[in-house]
């Protein structure tokens, strides 16, 4: 006779319950310190975790900068060798232009010698012949005096058209003066010179009783000697 469904199914517990009393059961301890770190310590591990991010972030921006400056270099080392390349390459075009020059410049001087020196004969006979200049220095010479006379402006009636003419604003002039003598006291006051004195203000002050009573006094005795 087979097995019913109650024995098949309450067969894993009929097993356990065997192997309990052969072995025992096995009893599960907390430690009640990592009981309490493990469920009031979700938001440190959160915080530890962000940490731990920015600090792999911040080391991978450190490599990249590291590999960045490391291109930069070899770029400018590049840059260096193609430049020397080519200055090595101007020297020697130059040297053999120099060179080409320098064999004119020979057969030249050899057919122009004896003309240049010629040249240098007549040259020296003329610098022998000069007898200085025939005026008198200009400091040393003297001139009659000079009249100045100061004459009065007209007025000049397209004096509006010619400063829309000339971009100048009239209206602003009186502002552009007034901010010109400012920035020139500003600057005079930075170089060190004293500013003129202010006079001080006099005091208002209320007079005492006595005092009042002493200048009426005063007043009455000016009109009795009228």
């Amino acid at each position: 006779m087979g097995r019913t469904n109650r024995q098949i199914l309450s067969g894993g517990k009929d097993y356990a319950a065997r192997r309990s009393k052969e072995f025992g059961t096995t009893d599960v301890e907390f430690n009640k310190d990592d009981r309490l770190e493990y469920l009031t310590g979700f938001h440190k591990r959160k915080l530890q975790r962000q940490k731990k991010a920015q600090e792999f972030q911040k080391e991978q921006e450190r490599l990249a900068r590291i590999e960045q400056r490391k291109e930069m270099r070899e770029e400018r080392k590049r840059q260096m060798e193609e430049n020397l390349k080519q200055f090595r390459q101007g020297l020697d075009l130059e040297k053999e232009i120099n060179g080409s020059d320098e064999d004119d410049d020979e057969d030249d001087e050899h057919n122009n010698k004896k003309p240049k020196e010629k040249k240098d004969e007549t040259d020296l006979e003329s610098a022998e012949e000069w007898y200085g200049f025939d005026q008198k220095p200009i400091l040393k010479s003297s001139y009659p005096g000079a009249e100045v006379s100061i004459e009065a402006l007209e007025p000049n009636d397209n004096l509006d058209l010619l400063a829309k003419v000339n971009n100048v604003k009239l209206d602003e002039s009186d502002r552009i003066l007034k901010q010109s003598i400012s920035r020139a006291g500003k600057y005079a006051k930075f170089l060190g010179m004293e500013e003129a004195p202010k006079p001080k203000k006099k005091k208002f002050r209320y007079l005492t009783k006595g005092e009042r009573k002493l200048n009426q006094l005063k007043a009455n005795k000016g009109k009795r000697r009228k």
